[in-house]
Protein backbone atom coordinates (compact mmCIF):
# COMPACT_ATOMS: atom_id res chain seq x y z
CA UNK A 1 0.00 0.00 0.00
CA UNK A 2 1.49 3.74 -0.77
CA UNK A 3 2.42 5.74 1.99
CA UNK A 4 1.05 9.22 1.04
CA UNK A 5 3.66 12.07 1.98
CA UNK A 6 2.27 15.73 2.75
CA UNK A 7 3.59 18.59 0.36
CA UNK A 8 4.72 20.42 3.70
CA UNK A 9 6.17 18.51 6.73
CA UNK A 10 4.17 18.81 10.01
CA UNK A 11 0.82 19.26 7.94
CA UNK A 12 -0.97 18.26 11.41
CA UNK A 13 0.67 19.96 13.89
CA UNK A 14 0.84 23.39 12.36
CA UNK A 15 -1.99 25.30 10.61
CA UNK A 16 -2.60 28.85 9.68
CA UNK A 17 -6.59 30.19 10.60
CA UNK A 18 -7.23 33.38 8.95
CA UNK A 19 -10.23 35.47 9.62
CA UNK A 20 -10.50 36.14 5.90
CA UNK A 21 -8.80 34.03 2.58
CA UNK A 22 -9.95 36.03 0.23
CA UNK A 23 -8.98 39.71 0.03
CA UNK A 24 -10.82 42.62 -2.17
CA UNK A 25 -8.90 44.98 -4.00
CA UNK A 26 -11.04 48.02 -4.57
CA UNK A 27 -11.12 50.41 -7.93
CA UNK A 28 -7.50 51.03 -9.46
CA UNK A 29 -4.18 50.39 -8.46
CA UNK A 30 -3.80 53.78 -8.24
CA UNK A 31 -6.20 54.34 -5.95
CA UNK A 32 -4.38 54.44 -1.67
CA UNK A 33 -6.49 52.14 -0.16
CA UNK A 34 -5.00 49.34 2.39
CA UNK A 35 -6.10 46.06 2.47
CA UNK A 36 -5.70 44.06 6.10
CA UNK A 37 -4.97 40.29 6.54
CA UNK A 38 -4.93 38.74 8.93
CA UNK A 39 -5.25 35.37 11.66
CA UNK A 40 -3.11 32.96 13.86
CA UNK A 41 -0.57 30.49 13.61
CA UNK A 42 -1.44 27.21 15.71
CA UNK A 43 1.01 24.54 16.50
CA UNK A 44 -0.63 21.37 18.54
CA UNK A 45 2.26 19.54 20.50
CA UNK A 46 1.75 16.15 22.27
CA UNK A 47 5.05 16.81 23.59
CA UNK A 48 7.48 19.83 24.42
CA UNK A 49 9.26 21.03 21.48
CA UNK A 50 12.71 22.54 21.14
CA UNK A 51 12.71 25.74 18.71
CA UNK A 52 14.71 28.72 17.93
CA UNK A 53 12.26 31.15 15.52
CA UNK A 54 8.83 31.05 14.75
CA UNK A 55 7.78 32.94 11.49
CA UNK A 56 5.40 34.11 8.42
CA UNK A 57 5.45 35.20 5.41
CA UNK A 58 3.03 36.39 2.24
CA UNK A 59 4.24 35.68 -0.75
CA UNK A 60 3.39 36.87 -4.46
CA UNK A 61 4.69 34.85 -7.35
CA UNK A 62 3.98 35.14 -11.08
CA UNK A 63 4.36 32.37 -13.48
CA UNK A 64 3.88 31.91 -17.16
CA UNK A 65 4.79 29.60 -20.05
CA UNK A 66 7.34 30.02 -23.38
CA UNK A 67 6.44 26.90 -25.75
CA UNK A 68 8.42 29.20 -28.20
CA UNK A 69 11.09 29.32 -25.63
CA UNK A 70 13.13 31.89 -23.94
CA UNK A 71 17.01 33.25 -23.43
CA UNK A 72 19.88 32.92 -25.20
CA UNK A 73 19.70 29.33 -26.60
CA UNK A 74 15.56 29.07 -26.66
CA UNK A 75 15.44 26.58 -24.52
CA UNK A 76 13.60 27.46 -21.38
CA UNK A 77 10.00 27.04 -21.73
CA UNK A 78 8.52 28.67 -18.10
CA UNK A 79 9.61 31.68 -16.05
CA UNK A 80 8.84 31.90 -12.48
CA UNK A 81 9.28 35.06 -9.88
CA UNK A 82 8.64 36.59 -7.19
CA UNK A 83 6.52 39.42 -7.51
CA UNK A 84 5.56 40.36 -3.86
CA UNK A 85 7.20 39.13 -0.64
CA UNK A 86 6.46 40.30 3.54
CA UNK A 87 8.05 38.47 6.36
CA UNK A 88 7.08 38.73 10.08
CA UNK A 89 8.67 36.99 12.83
CA UNK A 90 6.47 36.11 15.65
CA UNK A 91 8.68 34.84 18.25
CA UNK A 92 12.75 34.38 18.54
CA UNK A 93 14.44 33.30 22.22
CA UNK A 94 17.09 36.02 21.65
CA UNK A 95 17.39 35.99 25.77
CA UNK A 96 19.40 32.35 25.44
CA UNK A 97 22.46 32.64 24.07
CA UNK A 98 24.58 31.66 21.78
CA UNK A 99 22.11 28.82 20.30
CA UNK A 100 18.66 31.36 20.82
CA UNK A 101 16.31 28.17 21.62
CA UNK A 102 13.41 27.98 23.62
CA UNK A 103 11.20 25.27 24.74
CA UNK A 104 7.64 25.00 23.31
CA UNK A 105 5.48 23.28 26.25
CA UNK A 106 3.19 20.12 24.89
CA UNK A 107 -0.51 21.63 24.31
CA UNK A 108 -1.86 24.69 22.01
CA UNK A 109 0.63 27.30 21.12
CA UNK A 110 -1.45 30.70 18.84
CA UNK A 111 0.67 33.30 17.59
CA UNK A 112 -1.71 35.91 15.72
CA UNK A 113 -0.17 38.10 12.42
CA UNK A 114 -1.37 40.99 10.65
CA UNK A 115 -0.16 41.91 6.92
CA UNK A 116 -1.02 45.36 5.58
CA UNK A 117 -1.55 44.70 1.69
CA UNK A 118 -1.43 47.95 -0.77
CA UNK A 119 -3.99 48.29 -3.59
CA UNK A 120 -1.59 48.24 -5.87
CA UNK A 121 -1.10 44.68 -5.85
CA UNK A 122 -1.91 42.72 -8.67
CA UNK A 123 -4.72 40.22 -8.51
CA UNK A 124 -4.83 36.74 -9.11
CA UNK A 125 -4.31 35.77 -12.19
CA UNK A 126 -5.55 31.93 -13.54
CA UNK A 127 -4.56 32.04 -17.15
CA UNK A 128 -3.78 28.88 -19.30
CA UNK A 129 -0.23 30.39 -20.09
CA UNK A 130 0.31 32.64 -17.14
CA UNK A 131 -0.48 32.83 -13.83
CA UNK A 132 -0.24 34.98 -10.62
CA UNK A 133 -0.82 33.47 -7.23
CA UNK A 134 -0.33 34.37 -3.55
CA UNK A 135 0.42 32.35 -0.48
CA UNK A 136 1.30 32.18 3.30
CA UNK A 137 3.86 29.91 4.44
CA UNK A 138 4.43 29.46 8.47
CA UNK A 139 7.75 28.13 9.62
CA UNK A 140 8.80 26.69 12.72
CA UNK A 141 12.47 26.25 13.17
CA UNK A 142 13.08 23.27 15.39
CA UNK A 143 16.44 22.53 17.46
CA UNK A 144 18.55 19.25 17.39
CA UNK A 145 20.36 17.02 15.27
CA UNK A 146 18.40 15.80 12.07
CA UNK A 147 15.08 18.08 13.30
CA UNK A 148 13.76 19.62 10.34
CA UNK A 149 11.27 22.72 10.09
CA UNK A 150 7.41 22.71 10.24
CA UNK A 151 6.15 24.59 7.71
CA UNK A 152 2.56 25.13 6.24
CA UNK A 153 0.98 26.82 3.57
CA UNK A 154 -2.31 28.93 2.93
CA UNK A 155 -3.23 30.19 -0.64
CA UNK A 156 -5.08 33.59 -0.79
CA UNK A 157 -7.17 34.89 -3.23
CA UNK A 158 -6.59 38.50 -4.02
CA UNK A 159 -9.50 39.82 -6.28
CA UNK A 160 -10.35 43.40 -7.89
CA UNK A 161 -13.72 45.12 -7.92
CA UNK A 162 -14.81 48.08 -9.08
CA UNK A 163 -14.91 51.61 -6.80
CA UNK A 164 -16.36 54.51 -6.77
CA UNK A 165 -13.98 57.65 -5.44
CA UNK A 166 -14.61 59.04 -2.47
CA UNK A 167 -16.66 62.40 -4.32
CA UNK A 168 -18.65 60.08 -6.17
CA UNK A 169 -19.84 58.59 -2.68
CA UNK A 170 -20.81 61.65 -1.40
CA UNK A 171 -22.61 62.66 -4.50
CA UNK A 172 -26.41 62.68 -4.92
CA UNK A 173 -26.15 59.84 -7.60
CA UNK A 174 -23.31 57.63 -8.64
CA UNK A 175 -21.89 57.46 -12.06
CA UNK A 176 -23.63 55.52 -14.44
CA UNK A 177 -21.73 52.50 -15.52
CA UNK A 178 -23.63 51.77 -19.04
CA UNK A 179 -22.42 52.84 -22.10
CA UNK A 180 -24.42 55.05 -24.98
CA UNK A 181 -23.85 55.47 -28.22
CA UNK A 182 -26.15 57.64 -31.37
CA UNK A 183 -25.92 57.17 -34.86
CA UNK A 184 -27.74 59.42 -37.69
CA UNK A 185 -27.79 58.05 -41.26
CA UNK A 186 -29.35 58.47 -44.13
CA UNK A 187 -31.70 55.57 -43.88
CA UNK A 188 -32.22 54.90 -39.99
CA UNK A 189 -31.25 56.42 -36.44
CA UNK A 190 -29.13 54.23 -34.52
CA UNK A 191 -29.26 53.78 -30.63
CA UNK A 192 -27.16 50.98 -28.67
CA UNK A 193 -27.07 51.24 -25.08
CA UNK A 194 -24.69 48.65 -23.32
CA UNK A 195 -25.96 48.72 -20.13
CA UNK A 196 -23.27 47.35 -18.03
CA UNK A 197 -19.13 48.27 -18.24
CA UNK A 198 -18.29 46.05 -16.00
CA UNK A 199 -19.70 42.12 -15.58
CA UNK A 200 -18.13 39.06 -14.39
CA UNK A 201 -17.88 36.02 -16.45
CA UNK A 202 -20.65 33.52 -17.24
CA UNK A 203 -23.12 35.89 -16.64
CA UNK A 204 -25.67 38.02 -18.37
CA UNK A 205 -25.12 40.75 -20.43
CA UNK A 206 -28.06 43.07 -21.57
CA UNK A 207 -27.30 45.36 -24.45
CA UNK A 208 -30.55 47.71 -26.03
CA UNK A 209 -30.64 48.29 -29.71
CA UNK A 210 -33.12 50.75 -31.76
CA UNK A 211 -32.82 51.53 -35.09
CA UNK A 212 -36.15 54.06 -36.63
CA UNK A 213 -36.55 54.16 -40.33
CA UNK A 214 -35.88 57.28 -42.31
CA UNK A 215 -37.44 55.54 -45.09
CA UNK A 216 -39.58 53.31 -46.58
CA UNK A 217 -38.40 49.64 -47.40
CA UNK A 218 -35.40 49.64 -44.79
CA UNK A 219 -34.51 45.76 -43.46
CA UNK A 220 -32.38 44.41 -41.13
CA UNK A 221 -29.89 42.04 -42.62
CA UNK A 222 -27.37 41.23 -39.72
CA UNK A 223 -26.63 41.69 -36.34
CA UNK A 224 -23.24 40.81 -34.65
CA UNK A 225 -22.31 41.02 -31.02
CA UNK A 226 -18.56 39.60 -30.50
CA UNK A 227 -16.46 39.92 -27.33
CA UNK A 228 -13.02 39.64 -28.31
CA UNK A 229 -9.99 38.99 -25.02
CA UNK A 230 -6.74 40.64 -26.03
CA UNK A 231 -3.52 38.99 -23.91
CA UNK A 232 -0.20 40.41 -23.88
CA UNK A 233 2.46 38.11 -22.11
CA UNK A 234 6.27 40.28 -21.49
CA UNK A 235 9.28 39.43 -19.82
CA UNK A 236 11.53 42.36 -19.79
CA UNK A 237 14.19 40.54 -18.20
CA UNK A 238 14.71 38.35 -21.65
CA UNK A 239 12.88 40.44 -23.72
CA UNK A 240 10.21 38.36 -24.91
CA UNK A 241 6.90 39.63 -26.00
CA UNK A 242 3.91 37.57 -26.77
CA UNK A 243 0.26 38.82 -28.41
CA UNK A 244 -3.16 36.38 -28.64
CA UNK A 245 -6.04 37.45 -29.66
CA UNK A 246 -9.27 35.47 -28.99
CA UNK A 247 -13.06 36.22 -30.43
CA UNK A 248 -16.42 34.73 -28.39
CA UNK A 249 -19.37 35.31 -30.06
CA UNK A 250 -22.09 35.43 -27.29
CA UNK A 251 -25.33 33.38 -26.94
CA UNK A 252 -28.71 35.23 -27.04
CA UNK A 253 -30.26 34.12 -23.57
CA UNK A 254 -33.57 36.60 -24.10
CA UNK A 255 -35.21 39.12 -26.34
CA UNK A 256 -37.65 41.23 -25.22
CA UNK A 257 -39.62 44.15 -26.60
CA UNK A 258 -39.11 47.89 -25.29
CA UNK A 259 -42.35 49.12 -26.70
CA UNK A 260 -45.47 48.81 -24.67
CA UNK A 261 -47.69 45.80 -26.02
CA UNK A 262 -50.55 47.89 -26.18
CA UNK A 263 -49.44 49.88 -28.47
CA UNK A 264 -48.17 47.60 -31.28
CA UNK A 265 -51.65 46.97 -32.89
CA UNK A 266 -52.78 50.82 -32.14
CA UNK A 267 -49.82 52.57 -33.91
CA UNK A 268 -48.31 50.24 -36.41
CA UNK A 269 -44.93 49.03 -34.50
CA UNK A 270 -43.34 46.39 -35.04
CA UNK A 271 -44.55 43.01 -33.39
CA UNK A 272 -42.50 41.57 -30.73
CA UNK A 273 -39.75 39.15 -32.78
CA UNK A 274 -39.17 35.93 -30.88
CA UNK A 275 -36.28 34.56 -29.79
CA UNK A 276 -36.07 32.13 -32.51
CA UNK A 277 -36.17 34.68 -34.88
CA UNK A 278 -33.64 37.24 -32.98
CA UNK A 279 -30.72 34.17 -33.49
CA UNK A 280 -31.75 33.98 -36.85
CA UNK A 281 -30.89 37.34 -37.25
CA UNK A 282 -27.53 36.70 -35.07
CA UNK A 283 -26.61 33.69 -37.02
CA UNK A 284 -27.40 34.72 -40.68
CA UNK A 285 -26.46 37.36 -43.16
CA UNK A 286 -29.38 38.05 -44.86
CA UNK A 287 -32.24 37.69 -42.27
CA UNK A 288 -34.08 40.60 -44.22
CA UNK A 289 -36.22 41.40 -41.30
CA UNK A 290 -38.58 44.68 -42.32
CA UNK A 291 -38.76 48.11 -40.31
CA UNK A 292 -41.91 49.34 -42.43
CA UNK A 293 -44.01 48.47 -39.81
CA UNK A 294 -41.97 50.51 -37.46
CA UNK A 295 -38.88 50.95 -35.45
CA UNK A 296 -36.70 48.20 -34.32
CA UNK A 297 -36.93 48.66 -30.18
CA UNK A 298 -35.89 45.35 -28.39
CA UNK A 299 -33.48 44.73 -25.49
CA UNK A 300 -31.30 41.60 -25.65
CA UNK A 301 -29.59 39.93 -23.14
CA UNK A 302 -26.59 37.79 -23.84
CA UNK A 303 -24.63 35.23 -21.74
CA UNK A 304 -20.68 35.78 -21.62
CA UNK A 305 -18.25 32.71 -22.22
CA UNK A 306 -17.33 31.45 -18.64
CA UNK A 307 -14.49 31.37 -17.31
CA UNK A 308 -13.38 28.07 -18.88
CA UNK A 309 -12.76 29.80 -21.96
CA UNK A 310 -12.71 33.73 -20.54
CA UNK A 311 -10.29 35.31 -18.69
CA UNK A 312 -10.85 38.28 -16.35
CA UNK A 313 -9.63 42.06 -17.45
CA UNK A 314 -5.91 42.94 -15.97
CA UNK A 315 -3.67 45.50 -16.28
CA UNK A 316 -0.67 43.60 -15.15
CA UNK A 317 2.00 45.17 -16.98
CA UNK A 318 3.72 41.57 -17.91
CA UNK A 319 0.02 39.79 -18.10
CA UNK A 320 -2.12 42.42 -19.72
CA UNK A 321 -5.18 41.45 -20.50
CA UNK A 322 -7.75 43.42 -22.12
CA UNK A 323 -11.84 42.86 -23.67
CA UNK A 324 -13.13 44.68 -26.33
CA UNK A 325 -17.26 44.39 -27.13
CA UNK A 326 -17.52 44.48 -30.81
CA UNK A 327 -21.44 45.27 -32.31
CA UNK A 328 -21.99 45.00 -36.05
CA UNK A 329 -25.70 45.91 -37.00
CA UNK A 330 -25.80 46.21 -41.39
CA UNK A 331 -29.28 47.50 -42.46
CA UNK A 332 -30.21 47.48 -46.12
CA UNK A 333 -32.53 50.04 -47.87
CA UNK A 334 -34.32 49.50 -51.44
CA UNK A 335 -33.84 52.38 -53.92
CA UNK A 336 -35.82 53.99 -56.03
CA UNK A 337 -34.54 52.38 -59.17
CA UNK A 338 -35.05 48.69 -56.89
CA UNK A 339 -30.99 48.41 -55.83
CA UNK A 340 -29.91 46.92 -53.09
CA UNK A 341 -28.08 49.53 -50.75
CA UNK A 342 -26.27 48.20 -47.39
CA UNK A 343 -25.21 50.30 -44.39
CA UNK A 344 -23.22 49.28 -41.48
CA UNK A 345 -23.07 50.52 -38.14
CA UNK A 346 -20.09 49.70 -35.85
CA UNK A 347 -19.55 50.18 -32.69
CA UNK A 348 -16.38 49.16 -30.73
CA UNK A 349 -15.69 49.46 -27.06
CA UNK A 350 -13.63 48.32 -24.23
CA UNK A 351 -15.51 46.84 -20.98
CA UNK A 352 -13.68 45.36 -18.14
CA UNK A 353 -14.53 41.86 -16.96
CA UNK A 354 -14.53 40.45 -13.76
CA UNK A 355 -13.65 37.74 -12.14
CA UNK A 356 -16.32 34.92 -12.28
CA UNK A 357 -16.05 34.64 -8.31
CA UNK A 358 -17.39 38.82 -8.37
CA UNK A 359 -21.01 37.82 -9.42
CA UNK A 360 -23.35 40.46 -9.90
CA UNK A 361 -24.13 40.28 -6.44
CA UNK A 362 -20.85 40.67 -5.36
CA UNK A 363 -19.88 44.30 -7.44
CA UNK A 364 -21.93 45.75 -4.67
CA UNK A 365 -20.07 43.84 -1.73
CA UNK A 366 -22.16 42.77 1.04
CA UNK A 367 -21.17 44.22 4.78
CA UNK A 368 -19.42 42.16 6.42
CA UNK A 369 -22.02 41.03 8.80
CA UNK A 370 -24.30 39.65 6.10
CA UNK A 371 -21.50 37.83 4.69
CA UNK A 372 -21.24 36.01 8.02
CA UNK A 373 -24.86 35.57 8.59
CA UNK A 374 -26.07 34.58 5.79
CA UNK A 375 -26.32 30.56 5.54
CA UNK A 376 -26.95 29.44 2.02
CA UNK A 377 -23.30 28.63 0.22
CA UNK A 378 -25.47 29.47 -3.07
CA UNK A 379 -27.87 31.77 -2.67
CA UNK A 380 -31.58 31.86 -4.49
CA UNK A 381 -30.36 33.79 -7.48
CA UNK A 382 -28.27 31.65 -8.12
CA UNK A 383 -30.54 28.39 -7.74
CA UNK A 384 -33.08 30.32 -9.79
CA UNK A 385 -30.45 30.64 -12.54
CA UNK A 386 -28.88 27.39 -12.57
CA UNK A 387 -32.62 26.00 -13.10
CA UNK A 388 -32.67 27.87 -16.51
CA UNK A 389 -29.60 27.17 -18.00
CA UNK A 390 -30.02 29.06 -21.13
CA UNK A 391 -30.29 32.28 -19.04
CA UNK A 392 -28.25 31.38 -16.16
CA UNK A 393 -25.23 31.99 -14.33
CA UNK A 394 -22.55 29.36 -15.12
CA UNK A 395 -21.87 27.82 -11.68
CA UNK A 396 -18.27 27.00 -12.38
CA UNK A 397 -16.54 25.06 -8.93
CA UNK A 398 -14.03 28.00 -8.68
CA UNK A 399 -16.89 30.29 -8.05
CA UNK A 400 -18.57 27.64 -5.16
CA UNK A 401 -15.30 26.96 -3.67
CA UNK A 402 -15.03 31.02 -3.08
CA UNK A 403 -18.48 31.09 -1.80
CA UNK A 404 -17.78 28.13 0.61
CA UNK A 405 -14.90 29.71 1.63
CA UNK A 406 -16.59 33.38 2.54
CA UNK A 407 -19.04 31.70 4.43
CA UNK A 408 -17.04 29.54 6.99
CA UNK A 409 -14.08 31.39 7.32
CA UNK A 410 -15.52 34.14 9.23
CA UNK A 411 -17.42 32.10 11.44
CA UNK A 412 -14.39 29.73 12.36
CA UNK A 413 -13.03 33.25 13.41
CA UNK A 414 -15.59 33.80 15.54
CA UNK A 415 -14.96 30.69 17.59
CA UNK A 416 -11.40 31.29 17.87
CA UNK A 417 -11.30 34.84 19.02
CA UNK A 418 -13.78 33.38 21.56
CA UNK A 419 -11.60 30.63 22.66
CA UNK A 420 -13.23 27.62 21.97
CA UNK A 421 -11.28 24.43 20.09
CA UNK A 422 -12.11 24.92 16.53
CA UNK A 423 -14.34 21.12 15.42
CA UNK A 424 -13.18 19.35 12.26
CA UNK A 425 -17.02 19.81 11.21
CA UNK A 426 -18.43 23.13 11.79
CA UNK A 427 -22.20 23.18 11.92
CA UNK A 428 -23.58 26.81 10.80
CA UNK A 429 -26.57 28.62 13.28
CA UNK A 430 -27.95 31.72 13.08
CA UNK A 431 -26.55 34.02 15.58
CA UNK A 432 -26.50 37.91 16.37
CA UNK A 433 -22.92 38.29 17.00
CA UNK A 434 -20.85 40.78 14.80
CA UNK A 435 -18.00 40.09 13.74
CA UNK A 436 -14.38 41.04 15.08
CA UNK A 437 -13.20 43.99 14.29
CA UNK A 438 -10.03 44.32 12.66
CA UNK A 439 -8.13 45.84 15.53
CA UNK A 440 -9.11 43.35 18.19
CA UNK A 441 -5.78 41.96 17.81
CA UNK A 442 -2.79 44.18 19.74
CA UNK A 443 0.10 44.77 17.27
CA UNK A 444 2.80 44.89 19.79
CA UNK A 445 1.97 41.18 20.28
CA UNK A 446 3.76 40.50 16.92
Amino acid sequence: MPVVVPFFSGAKQLTIDLAESVVILRGSSDDKITHVLQGEVNIVLTRPMLISRVSIKFVGKSYSLWPEGIGARKTKLYHEKIIHEQNIILQTFPENPPKHEGVLEAGIHRWPFQFLLSNQLIETIEDDMAKVFYYLSASVHRVGMGATKLRCRQDILLLRTPNWSDIALTANSLPTTSINSERQLDVCDASICIEKSNVSSGTQFPISISLSPNRKHVFIEAISVILTEKRVYRLPEFQARRVELHDFKVTLANVTSCVDPALTSTHGLIPELSLKEMRRALGVKNAHIPLDEGPFQHRLVFTLPNCVHLNHTSTFSEISIRHTLKIHIEVAATADDGSLTRTHIRLETPITILDCRLKEDYNALPTYEEALLHDSVIDENDMSEASTKPTGFFMCPCYLEYKKKRKCTGKDWMKIRDGQHRPSVIHRQDSNELPPAYDVIDPKLQ
